[in-house]
């Protein structure tokens, strides 16, 4: 009997810690404020996915009824999502970055006293299994992919990568992810850097769509 008591106040004590986790991180979401001025819609991740199923692609409880349209940039505390590419009246496909065929104008955080804002283009690295069969579900998420940037400038690891404003879809500022390192292109003329995204993409579950009122977002 005792030993029934003490295991089910263990299971209580591990549910109120868990509880306590979540509603930390629910007072982190609620609070949370975009780097940038813009109306902001929080939406519920519904699901994850895509033609691969490595969860390149999520589906958000948000669409063209609450305000939503295709092109808003997508955002979590911790940085950029990815991006509306197709808006129901109350649902909304989101692209991640992690995606191949995204791609974000960014800059380095650190900009070079010679070059000035050293710019390039984020590619998605796309993701593949598990190194065990078995675990079908669970994928690696590939570096992504930060190309063009100029070959005379090396920067150093753990390098903030932030959005440069270009493109006009993400506004300038969001951070997108970390540098790890980085090389000379195959030709030669410019150099190719490897980023892990600031955001961990398989735990979504509440997203905020940043809507630029009049085609664009203020300072």
């Amino acid at each position: 009997m005792l030993k029934r008591e003490v295991a089910l106040l263990q299971m209580s004590v591990g549910d109120a810690e868990a509880r306590e986790q979540e509603n930390l991180r629910l007072r982190e979401v609620l609070g949370f404020k975009p780097s940038v001025k813009s109306r902001w819609i929080a939406a519920t991740v519904l699901s994850r996915g895509g033609t691969s199923a490595a969860w390149q692609n999520i589906r958000v409880a948000k669409g063209s009824s609450q305000g939503v349209r295709k092109g808003d940039p997508v955002v979590v505390p911790d940085g950029v999502v990815g991006r509306v590419v197709e808006v129901s009246a109350h649902t909304s496909e989101v692209l991640l970055i992690t995606d191949p065929n995204s791609r974000v104008a960014c800059e380095l955080d650190v900009p070079s006293e010679d070059l000035g804002v050293v710019r390039g283009i984020l590619y998605g690295g796309g993701a593949r299994p598990g190194v065990d069969p078995e675990l079908t579900l669970l994928y690696v998420v590939s570096p992504l992919r930060l190309r063009y940037l100029s070959r005379e400038f090396n920067p150093a690891p753990r390098t903030r990568v932030i959005s440069s404003g270009l493109g006009r879809t993400f506004p300038k500022g969001l951070l997108v992810g970390y540098l790890l390192d980085s090389r000379l292109e195959p030709n030669g003329l410019s150099r190719e850097a490897r980023v892990v995204p600031s955001v961990d993409m398989a735990s979504l579950d509440v997203v905020f769509v940043l809507s630029a009122r009049g085609g664009s977002y203020a300072e």
